[in-house]
């Protein structure tokens, strides 16, 4: 009773502390974009991230008492230069706007404010302005901290480990200060391919190692271990600020810390999960979106596995944490390799090893350096390798329910009792899950919110034919300086390759490009890194180009997949009837892709940037075409949607899709009022997010949008 009683207080305590913070972090949020003047940031030389001429970086806003995401695009060369040799924490006087990050506007699409706020940052800042402060100046405003010089002591480190050979210089950097170089991003995209990530979550074991070495050397110079334990007691906390205060590091640094706290003042020892469990309150108190993030969850569950399987030979180990670590992996990636299964049975003692110690030696040992870097290179290879066997499971991203289903099962066959009972229910479910996933049994159209662009999705039932149109692309100024171009993902990997991905999807039937414009096809080669096309369909002409040859050469796609589209080529694709182009053109708006298609009685139409003139031409050709959706051509410019295409169409309801706020000013006031004229409801990707269109048996559609509560349109 007494320990009932201790778990219910621990509970309702927890959940108090939760909300308290969920209040202090919604007083702190900026809902509204707000312009701030001549304030100053505390700035930390080892949070600086470069990418062409974009600077990144939390910084803590003194005015506004809180610690923020800053943004600042640099206005010279020069001027990067600067912040690439920064070494020193100091006060910055900025200008700019301040607001809380933009919330998904798309299913599954990453969640930044969510990712934030596990680091307890709910507000962003875009820089107009930004100067550092001289010294004396600063000291009126704020004096350095213990902190702040910790900082500035782990940024000589992160450049001391930055000019090792590749790739010590960076798995040393990763697994020593947790810091993530843009030049490692391979090793780290290879691993997690293969479903070894929980490795890196596991990556506070270099801290026992750590510990053992001081314990080594300090009774080598005749030192007492007691003296260890006390200078122990004093390191590792400044050691978790120098790591880069990560999930798994805090939780290797604390367990060690307490468990050296109870030896020296209790004289006593005590168990792992009763020390793993202390933190894990301590973490939730300090910050419970904690919890929220992949690498926490893994961190804390497999090394509760751990503990509890001392006794385990390493096989049947490494196959329980390969358990443990796919429901996990599932929810956040939606793939699996099946090589990790094998490769966990062997990979947790090699890493644990020969890899960790590889790391720490190089890095402490320079002498040593080439040798351990010729390991981590070998280690590499062998990963590369693998990772080029086509054995990856895009499973999907399972519902929440089955991932707690999972864990709970699992934790039970802990037991020992009807364990292959609870082996089979886990097969059952896993197999059941997957079909829920990837066999839809409705038709859907999904109209992507992809900013200023186009990306419309149409899956048949089962998954039986899997079709995009167009992949939206991000219009940007001409600019071939080498030093402004940054490395980001493009939307086609954030939003249109995630949602397949985490549907299942890994390959797309048909793919049409409706014409040549940035904002239709810009993020096709991206999109193919990530997504398998089989047929690739261009308006007849726009094959020819030179940009969109160079768009192939950037792509997965060979010549002979693409094939030049026109009435007179082709009249029907699969269940798509070809309404546009007429003749060969040069792949403009007016030569753009229009088709219709049915699914159930529910019938559609998309036309990329196909202007009026076009359209009446379509309707004069088809003289029986209608359309119950009505893809708005060119976002909602006046130059298409024509009064005479509506009236013949008469459709039933009418979708646009548009950036926020954009300098075209799309949707246009005509269009709208055309619109308005026919009596035709619409819906904005601006305003309502993804839209998702499903036909039901009844002639009846389903309209739902992510931003705003699910409509039904009969």
């Amino acid at each position: 009773m007494p320990i009932f009683t201790a778990w219910l207080v621990f509970v309702v305590a927890t959940l108090v502390v939760f909300f308290m913070w969920q209040k202090e972090m919604t007083a702190r949020s900026i809902i509204n974009e707000t312009e701030i003047t001549r304030q100053h940031l505390v700035v930390y030389p080892d949070d600086l991230q470069i990418d062409g001429d974009l600077l990144k970086f939390s910084a803590f806003w003194i005015e506004g008492k809180q610690k923020v995401q800053s943004f600042y695009i640099f206005k010279t060369e020069d001027e990067k230069k600067l912040f690439l040799d920064y070494n020193k924490t100091n006060v910055f006087l900025f200008s700019g706007t301040v607001k809380q990050p933009d919330s998904p506007t798309n299913e599954n699409q990453f969640n930044y404010q969510e990712f934030l706020k596990t680091k307890n940052i709910v507000n962003i800042v875009k820089i107009a302005e930004l100067n550092e402060l001289e010294k004396n100046q600063a000291k009126f405003i704020w004096e350095p901290t213990v902190l702040a010089h910790i900082r500035d002591f782990r940024k000589y480190l992160l450049d001391y480990l930055g000019q090792i050979a590749q790739p010590l210089a960076g798995y040393s950097q990763l697994l020593l200060l947790g810091y993530y170089d843009s030049d490692f991003s391979n090793p780290i995209e290879i691993i997690n391919k293969l479903g070894l990530l929980y490795l890196f979550s596991l990556s506070g074991m270099h801290v026992f190692y750590i510990i053992a070495i001081l314990r080594w050397l300090f009774a080598k110079l005749y030192i007492t271990d007691e003296f260890c334990s006390w200078f122990l007691l004093m390191v590792l906390p400044l050691y978790a600020i120098l790591g880069g205060l990560s999930a798994s590091l805090l939780r290797a640094v604390m367990m060690s810390w307490l468990i050296l706290f109870i030896q020296i003042f209790f004289k006593k020892t005590v168990s792992g999960i009763a020390v793993e469990s202390f933190v894990l309150i301590i973490n939730l108190y300090w910050c419970p979106l904690i919890i929220f993030s992949m690498g926490a969850q893994l961190s804390y569950l497999l090394t509760f596995i751990l503990i509890v399987n001392r006794k385990v030979n390493p096989i049947h180990l490494g196959l329980k944490l390969t358990a443990y670590s796919i429901p996990i992996v599932l929810w956040n990636t939606y793939e699996w390799n099946w090589l990790t299964t094998f490769l966990s049975v062997g990979m947790v003692p090699f890493f644990e090893w020969i890899v960790m110690p590889a790391v720490v030696i190089g890095a402490i040992a320079p002498v040593l350096g080439t040798l351990c870097n010729q390991v981590l290179m070998v280690f590499t290879k062998i990963l590369f390798s693998l990772s080029s066997w086509p054995l990856t499971w895009d499973y999907g991203k399972p519902p929440l329910f089955f991932v707690v289903l999972w864990l709970v099962l699992l934790l039970l066959s802990e037991r020992r009792e009807n364990s292959r009972k609870i082996l089979v229910y886990l097969s059952i479910s896993f197999v059941f899950c997957a079909v829920i996933i990837r066999f839809p049994l409705q038709d859907q159209v999904v109209y992507f919110d992809i900013g200023q662009g186009d990306s419309t999705l149409i899956r048949e039932r089962f998954n039986k034919s899997i079709t995009l149109v167009d992949t939206g692309g991000k219009v940007t100024c001409n600019n071939n300086e080498e030093w402004k171009k940054r490395t980001s993902k493009t939307m086609g990997e954030t939003i249109i390759a995630n949602y397949l991905l985490s549907k299942g999807i890994s390959k797309i039937d048909n793919l049409f490009l409706t014409h040549q414009d940035t904002d239709h096809v810009g993020n096709f080669p991206s999109l193919t890194q990530k997504i398998k096309i089989n047929r690739l369909f261009v308006p007849d002409g726009m094959d020819s180009l030179t940009s969109f040859q160079a768009r192939l050469a950037d792509s997965t796609i060979d010549m002979n997949r693409v094939y030049p589209i026109s009435i007179v080529k082709a009249d029907r694709i699969g269940i798509f009837k070809i309404l546009h182009p007429f003749i060969r053109g040069e792949g403009k708006n007016e030569d753009s892709i229009a088709v219709s298609f049915n699914l159930k009685k529910t019938s559609f139409i998309i036309s990329g940037d196909l202007d009026q003139d076009g359209e009446k031409e379509v309707i004069n050709l088809f003289k029986t075409l209608q359309a119950d959706i009505l893809k708005i051509g060119h976002h909602g410019s006046k130059t298409s949607t024509a009064k005479e295409y509506v009236n013949k169409l008469k459709p039933k309801f009418a979708v646009i899709s548009a950036g926020r706020n954009n300098r075209y000013g799309h949707p246009n006031i005509e269009t709208l009022a055309t619109l308005d004229e026919f009596k035709v409801p619409y819906v904005n990707t601006a305003n309502a997010g993804m839209i998702q269109v499903i036909p039901t048996k009844n002639n009846e559609t389903i309209i739902k949008t992510f931003l705003k509560e699910n409509g039904e349109m009969r």
